[in-house]
């Protein structure tokens, strides 16, 4: 019981639950008790298209819950655009307990 407790406790502080993908965190870096951080996916530029609109997805966890949608096909959806110029991702996280993972998308 106290190896299970132990390897939960150490996942959930070393960042196994916290939110945000692949290109968020590696991009933001993760802090030890509080991230606030807005990172862009450069990646993804397009320059023939225009940045007129803005849509935004937004998932958040609690603690080992984790609830909502933060897709780029959602965040397009929330901003009406059918073509991407680029991606930002914002992730805010307070000691591993609450955190919120935000894909931004601006095109036309």
């Amino acid at each position: 019981m106290k190896k299970l407790l132990f390897i939960a406790a150490a996942a959930a502080l070393g960042g196994c639950a916290q939110l945000g993908g692949p290109s968020a965190t590696s991009a933001l870096g993760i802090g030890g008790i509080i991230d606030d951080n807005c990172s862009p996916a450069s990646f993804r530029i397009d320059n023939t298209v225009k940045a007129a609109k803005c849509g935004a997805a937004t998932s958040k966890s609690i603690v080992l819950y984790t609830t909502g949608d933060s897709s780029i096909k959602a965040a397009m959806d929330a901003g009406g655009i059918s073509k991407i110029h680029h991606i930002d991702y914002k992730v805010f996280n307070i000691f591993n307990l609450y955190s919120t993972a935000t894909t931004i998308v601006w095109g036309e």
